[in-house]
């Protein structure tokens, strides 16, 4: 990872542009269904660095956008080069920083807490510990050790490089090559001992650098095998170390490119690591290189300096000054700024979106960014995380916990929006919807017309509470009516699953004890071999861990997700 300083020589210079993007793979969080939690988070993997400085520059944990990351990569420990160990950079504020992400973690608790080692400036001492099968267990040991006493869920290498490149200092081994994947197994293996014994699954991730040089630095297929994801640090492509201005992470190669511009399109690929194991990094910064001259906007031209700009800076000072002209590049896809002897090249949200969405379409694990301080607004990262989500309604989210369910009950046609593009997922259910969905499941059969006195002929669910009500699945009210509005409530909506159940036969026999509930003595008495059947099947839990909430509200969200468990236990 790029640190926040004007001039690090980068030695990856080869453009990998062209990236992949795998769709969803995370679950939904504990008790999703159970109605606990309503927040959304992306689905696909989507990583966040996090620098520990950024907590003293003013941006805190508490800023993080949570919800838009499944994990949080915090950048950077370093090796003791004397105990040839895992130590953090600044244990004091390390430590406060923590606390802060577990307090983080405790509110969205899909996060995964990842502590990034290495990065341009902590990476001399990777090949020393590497290199032997003593300095491997140790290290390996030393992350254990440090994972578990702060409570965090892994490790990520970032290895500024193995063999050749990185900041000056830095040591290397030809057989650093080999030592990498040997480093990265031994680590896996103390993870994996640790996990048992904890309980968890840690993970283990590498960054590594856009090119085909590193690639043959490495191992890809055997490194792509041991750890969960590598992050792609698709930028710094071009940058203050280069001889003339240009894009710092442009999607595709320009055909007229700058003469030191090589493509290294699909080199993870072509070189055996499968697309379900890289993750898109992207920045959320760019690079302003003064003195240029005016001939193609200052694209390709020398220049006298250059340094970083964060892309709340650019927002703030170059997209508001009409003395830079505002461009976009139609073979790279990203935009750029020209103007006051001055080139500055930068992603936006259409060139972020855009990489996202074909990313994802090309089938890779996530997208990631590096560094989170520098879009405080989340402008970037949420314009990239939107073109995660393919749901056909527009207010289902691919990261809510009933998203999966929502997409599997649309597609059998059981459940429809409430508009063309919506599905109101928190909208209460109501008589004649279940009596509708109830009707679809037995493949919509028919029935005489209903003798409810509130139920119309020729309705969008006159056909249905008819079927429903001749087969005994619904009942009316006491004075006759059946109130096709009125709204279902969780012990109701037990009850018609039961009902519904019985008349296809299905078995019903299981009965959970709903001792343990605290307001099992509310349920109605109609409705007590109901509840103890769906909760014995898993169709029905607790809102919380103690309450079933038998009088509450169902909405369409919940019953999804119960009708997807419904299928899953009888139609599968």
């Amino acid at each position: 990872m790029s640190f926040p300083k004007p001039f690090l020589r980068r030695t990856f210079l080869l453009c990998a542009a062209l990236l992949l993007l795998r769709p969803p793979v995370s679950a939904a969080p504990s008790g999703a269904g159970a109605d606990i939690d309503t927040y959304t988070y992306p689905q696909s993997t989507v990583v966040g660095y996090y620098a520990g400085w950024s907590s003293y520059q003013g941006y805190q944990a508490s800023d993080i956008p949570a919800q838009q990351l499944t994990h949080i990569n915090y950048a950077f420990a370093m090796i003791d080069p004397d105990a040839g160990t895992l130590a953090l950079d600044n244990p004091t504020q390390d430590e406060k920083n923590f606390a802060d992400l577990r307090a983080l973690r405790e509110e969205y608790p899909h996060l995964k807490l990842i502590l990034s080692v290495g990065g341009w400036d902590y990476s001399a001492h990777f090949s020393d510990v590497a290199s032997t099968a003593a300095g491997r267990a140790d290290f390996a040991q030393s992350c254990v050790e440090l994972l578990s006493h702060y409570d965090l869920d892994g490790i990520d290498l970032d290895w500024e490089y193995p063999v050749s490149g990185g900041t000056a200092g830095t040591n290397h081994r030809p057989q650093d090559k080999q030592n990498f994947t040997l480093l990265l197994r031994a680590i896996r293996q103390e993870l994996d001992r640790q996990g048992k014994r904890d309980r968890k699954a840690y993970q283990l991730t590498i960054a590594g650098a856009a090119g085909e040089w590193y690639l043959s630095n490495i191992q890809p297929t055997a490194v792509a095998e041991i750890v969960d994801h590598i992050f792609l640090m698709a930028y710094d492509i071009h940058g203050p170390w280069d001889k003339y201005a240009d894009f710092n992470a442009p999607l595709y190669t320009p055909s007229g490119s700058a003469p030191h511009h090589q493509s290294s399109v699909e080199a993870y690929l072509e070189s055996g690591v499968p697309a379900d194991k890289l993750v898109l990094g992207m920045p959320l910064y760019g690079y302003r290189y003064d003195g240029v001259s005016g001939s193609q906007n200052g694209l390709y031209s020398t220049f006298t300096t250059a340094r970083s700009i964060p892309y709340d800076t650019l927002v703030a000072t170059y997209l508001s000054d009409p003395s830079y002209r505002q461009l976009r590049h139609a073979e790279a896809r990203v935009p750029y700024l020209y103007g006051k002897g001055s080139f500055l090249s930068y992603d936006d949200p259409e060139s972020m979106a855009e990489k996202a969405a074909l990313a994802r379409e090309l089938d890779l694990q996530g997208i990631g960014f590096w560094e989170l301080s520098q879009d405080r607004g989340a402008v970037l990262i949420e314009s990239a995380v939107s073109q995660l989500d393919d749901s056909p309604f527009a207010d289902v989210s691919s990261g809510a916990w009933y998203a999966a369910a929502v997409a599997y009950v649309h597609e059998q046609g059981w459940m429809t929006g409430t508009a063309s593009n919506l599905f109101s997922p928190d909208l209460p259910i109501s008589r004649s919807m279940v009596a509708t969905i109830l009707h679809r499941l037995a493949g919509t059969p028919e029935a005489e017309a209903p003798s409810f006195p509130d139920v119309e002929a020729g309705t969008w669910y006159t056909q249905a509470v008819a079927w429903a009500a001749e087969e005994g699945i619904v009942l009316g009210y006491d004075d006759g009516r059946f109130g096709p509005e009125d709204p279902v409530t969780r012990e109701q909506l037990a009850a018609l699953l039961y009902r519904y159940a019985q008349y296809q036969n299905y078995d019903t026999s299981g009965r959970a004890s709903l001792s343990g509930y605290t307001d099992a003595a509310q349920i109605s008495s109609y409705a007590r071999t109901a509840m103890a059947w769906a909760v014995d099947t898993g169709l029905l839990t607790g809102r919380t861990q103690t309450t079933l909430v038998p009088g509450g509200t169902a909405t369409r969200a919940e019953l999804a997700v119960i009708l997807e468990r419904f299928a899953a236990l009888y139609l599968r």
